[in-house]
């Protein structure tokens, strides 16, 4: 599977067709569907004609900065006439739900030239559509919630996807599957089409963001996908800053207290120090079991009282506010993504996002970067910068992404 970078330009040199391209993923999405369960819905003809349509832009010079470029969107974000179900029970009639509108994610993706070739599966085990595969290895499990995202671009079957996060349901599919994935800044992407609805006043930590297998690719689509849509209100009119901008020379990269020998941590800090940042030797506070603990309280808000939901929000502002001065000494923190490679199949629990926690409590981007295999698996890393920084975040994700083993796409049980 080629990047979206490679594929856009071959695309528009016509190396490739987009007919070519969208028809040979839509090939391998009907014969891995029932072996990794990471498909909600296909709509192959609607695909094809819209990579005709491309084509046709392509030939005229019309194409769009992502003309013919397919991609996933996890069943939690609307597409229009597609049916998404969201984490709702299935309708007892049987009747779809098919929104009548895209998200404003999907609706700017498809706008730039980017072709919808599936709904990927949310969660790792459905009585709808089954349990859902990690494709590294088929016994193992791919994380959740945006199980079928992260899987789907590791097996090959699209370059890029949308997913959504609140507390690490980008990062851990990410991370197991062996992908990049991005969790933007809270307010940075509109949540205007994901469903069930998340207000920002009301969740706080909910995003969406994409994955991809380059970090290079996540910047590409988040520059799409960024930006006020004149309906979500808690997205500002904050500028997105460019990552090819940022000076890897002098820019402070820290850890968290305990990390000193997680490899993955110790293989990135390196390769970031290679690009030229500074280690700053000083170890950050390491807060999972707070976060833990306030995530807890806020996915239970529905029984608390009036004062215990109050006192929620102030803890939760008391967490954010010092852990954000406890990271203002550096520009980058890397810490590990998971507690190691994909356990055997099983639901995932609330230990699996111990590492990626403390980050959706405080709204920081972070990038999620393979950082090589364990025992066969691949494993993989956090790289965060402070809210609204998440040019900085990419810009070091990726010089630490070109300096470590590159993890490609696989084709389950081949």
């Amino acid at each position: 599977m080629q990047t979206v970078e490679s594929l856009v330009r071959d695309l528009r040199s016509g190396r490739v067709s987009a007919t070519e391209v969208v028809g040979g993923l839509v090939e391998r999405l009907g014969m891995l569907r029932p072996v990794m369960g990471a498909v909600a819905a296909i709509d192959p003809e609607r695909s094809l004609r819209e990579a005709a349509a491309a084509d046709h832009r392509l030939r005229a010079g019309d194409g769009r900065p992502l003309e013919g470029v397919a991609f996933t969107v996890k069943d939690w974000i609307d597409v229009a006439d597609w049916p998404v179900s969201g984490a709702v029970p299935a309708d007892p009639s049987g009747e779809e739900r098919r929104p009548a509108a895209d998200a404003t994610a999907v609706a700017r993706l498809r706008a730039a030239g980017a072709i919808v070739v599936a709904i990927s599966t949310t969660m790792a085990d459905s009585a709808k559509h089954g349990r859902t595969r990690n494709p590294r290895d088929l016994s193992r499990a791919p994380g959740g919630s945006s199980s079928g995202a992260a899987a789907l671009v590791a097996a090959g079957v699209a370059p890029m996807a949308l997913g959504s996060d609140s507390g690490g349901s980008i990062r851990l599919p990410a991370a197991w599957c062996g992908v990049a994935g991005l969790k933007p800044t809270f307010g940075r992407v509109p949540l205007t089409g994901h469903f069930p609805r998340c207000g920002s006043l009301e969740d706080g930590r909910t995003v969406i963001g994409p994955l991809a297998l380059a970090v290079t690719d996540l910047a590409t689509i988040l520059k799409v996908i960024a930006g006020p849509d004149g309906k979500d209100a808690g997205v500002p009119p904050v500028p997105l800053g460019d990552p090819h901008d940022v000076e890897m020379s002098g820019l402070r990269v820290g850890v968290i207290a305990g990390t000193e020998d997680d490899v993955p941590t110790m293989r990135a800090l390196g390769a970031a120090a290679d690009a030229g940042a500074v280690v700053v030797p000083k170890a950050l506070p390491d807060v999972r079991d707070e976060a833990l603990e306030l995530t807890r309280r806020h996915w239970g808000r529905a029984k608390l009282s009036g004062a215990e939901h109050v006192a929620l929000l102030w803890d939760w502002d008391r967490f954010r506010r010092r852990l954000l001065m406890a990271t203002a000494e550096v520009d980058v923190l890397i810490a590990p993504a998971t507690h190691g490679p994909a356990p055997l199949w099983r639901e995932s629990v609330e230990s699996d996002y111990q590492w990626t926690l403390p980050w959706s409590l405080t709204g920081a981007p972070v990038v999620v970067v393979p950082t090589g295999t364990q025992d066969g698996l691949p494993v993989a890393v956090q790289v965060i910068a402070h809210p609204w920084q998440d040019h900085i975040a990419l810009a070091a994700a990726r010089h630490i992404q070109a300096r470590l083993p590159q993890i490609t796409t696989v084709t389950p049980g081949g």
